[in-house]
């Protein structure tokens, strides 16, 4: 009887303990205003850890130009001159240690590390604040994009390289004499685009992309660091990782930035599986009944998988506009990368990208009955709004600009590979080289001087150097600075004062 007693105390106690263990557990769940506050407080150290960065490059630039020497950038894209070269750069070196934290931590230096993040970041913010909440767009095959860019970046090069049967020459240390300081530099912005370039990245990769695809539209659909950061999150153990009682109310998923159906995921997996999480720790600090944490568990791995083979919401493109996409965004990203010398080949995806998007919503309106983009409605009920003439009209001429600029990337392409004979001793190909160039120079949009300066080299180095005068005149115009055009210049002028009339006429 006495045992009876005993264990019918020990269980009084267990319930009341119990008990009071949840009254505690109820007790402590924040509410609505602490939310609130640990949400804003944690928004606001990312914030400033983003701009902070912006701060940095900003002393950074100051201490070249007033120095004039300084240590090299640290540009992730440098990580080419080391796998093709060997050549050892800051770049290189950050992206393994970049590599290293995503495998340890996750995807944390995407949201609190990268400067173009902080440009949507701030996009989103002057979107939100006119009233715009960036819709994004659940695409299959425009992620593709990025994994495409890792490739042509990092592995075609070296794929080339041996099927050139070219050695690699092993890791190396240089300077700017050599050609490429590895840590310091006169250059620094060797790899940097010039002001208008960073104007229009800034529009595009920190506006119009946020705008259209969502507030991680760069990082999702043209990043290729990010594609390359998503692999090795798959196998990171770091992640959001489900530590309490879960009712599906959806506000992780509200307030993700990243776009991902945070709610589904935990119930289904426990964890977030979607590599495409950059850890920005929103969804942790909005959750009402505090049962998301950042922590440890299994790797994802390819979990995943299941949101593109079985997906809780449907995709926002049919199969048909996918690839009405694809098609348009590769041979948009081919006619402007690197067109008149100047787009980055990042911005040149950016725009493939957006094109795309603008494609699929076109022949959405013809093909559904009802289409809004943003604030405006291009169809209604099957009516055509007025809009939608708008939107027809700015389409065409958006694609007359994009033919035409495939048309001249095609005849640059071709000057250039004639220039490259040329050096390499094909005389020949200096008349074909001629051609395609003066076409780019008479009828392209901008009148890009590098066409200038190979066609001045080519005729400098002929019989007739006076032809290079035009030429010289133009680079001498463009870059009043350099000492080097006005000299070829002098040269050049000489030359023709010296050259009998006669001479002149037959070579004009």
């Amino acid at each position: 009887m006495s045992n009876v007693l005993h264990y019918s105390d020990i269980l009084i106690r267990f319930v009341s303990i119990w008990n009071y263990s949840t009254f505690l557990m109820q007790k402590t769940l924040p509410t609505q205003l602490e939310i609130r506050k640990r949400s804003a407080r944690i928004s606001k150290r990312r914030a400033i850890i983003l701009a902070s960065l912006y701060v940095l490059f900003m002393i950074h630039l100051l201490h070249w130009w007033i120095a004039g020497r300084t240590m090299a950038p640290a540009e992730l894209n440098e990580t080419m001159f080391t796998l093709e070269q060997g050549v050892v750069t800051i770049g290189a070196i950050l992206l393994g240690v970049i590599l290293i934290s995503v495998f340890m931590f996750g995807r944390f230096f995407c949201s609190w590390g990268c400067h173009i993040l902080a440009l949507e970041d701030l996009a989103s913010w002057i979107l939100n604040k006119f009233g715009i909440k960036p819709k994004p767009v659940r695409s299959r095959l425009l992620p593709l994009a990025a994994v495409a860019a890792i490739f042509y970046m990092f592995v075609w090069p070296t794929l080339v390289r041996l099927y050139e049967g070219r050695t690699w020459p092993g890791l190396r240390v240089l300077t700017d004499d050599e050609g490429l300081g590895s840590f310091t530099t006169e250059q620094f912005t060797r790899n940097l685009p010039g002001p208008l370039m960073t104007t229009v990245t800034f529009i595009f990769v920190g506006g119009a992309i946020v705008w259209l695809m969502g507030s991680r539209g760069f990082c999702r659909y043209v990043c290729p660091y990010g594609a390359l950061f998503a692999g090795i999150d798959r196998v990171s153990p770091a992640g959001i990782q489900l530590v309490g009682d879960c009712d599906g109310c959806g506000e992780c998923t509200a307030v993700c930035t990243s776009h991902i159906r945070v709610h589904h995921e935990i119930q289904v997996h426990g964890r977030v599986v979607t590599p495409g999480c950059l850890k920005d720790l929103d969804c942790v600090t909005s959750c009402p009944r505090d049962a998301l944490k950042f922590g440890y568990g299994k790797p994802s791995l390819f979990r995943s998988f299941s949101n593109f083979t079985k997906p809780d919401v449907p995709w926002a493109w049919s199969w048909t506009e996918e690839i009405l996409g694809a098609i348009v965004c590769t041979a948009t990203t081919l006619a402007t990368r690197s067109l008149y010398g100047e787009i980055p080949f990042l911005l040149a995806i950016t725009f493939g990208v957006i094109a795309a998007w603008g494609a699929v919503t076109t022949l959405q309106l013809f093909t559904t009955a009802h289409l809004r983009v943003g604030r405006f409605q291009l169809k209604a009920n099957g009516d055509f709004k007025p809009a939608s003439i708008s939107w027809i009209f700015v389409g065409t001429v958006i694609t007359f600009v994009l033919i035409h600029s495939g048309w001249i990337r095609w005849h640059e392409h071709k000057g250039q590979q004639a220039w490259a004979e040329v050096q390499n001793g094909d005389v020949a190909k200096g008349e074909p080289m001629v051609r395609h160039l003066e076409l780019v120079i008479k009828y392209g949009i901008y009148h890009p001087p590098y066409a200038d300066r190979m066609l001045a080299q080519l005729w400098l180095s002929s019989d007739t150097p006076q032809k290079a005068i035009p030429h010289l005149h133009y680079l001498v115009k463009v870059w009043p600075k350099s000492e080097i055009w006005k000299k070829r210049l002098e040269n050049a002028k000489l030359q023709l004062e010296n050259t009998p009339l006669l001479d002149q006429k037959q070579t004009n």
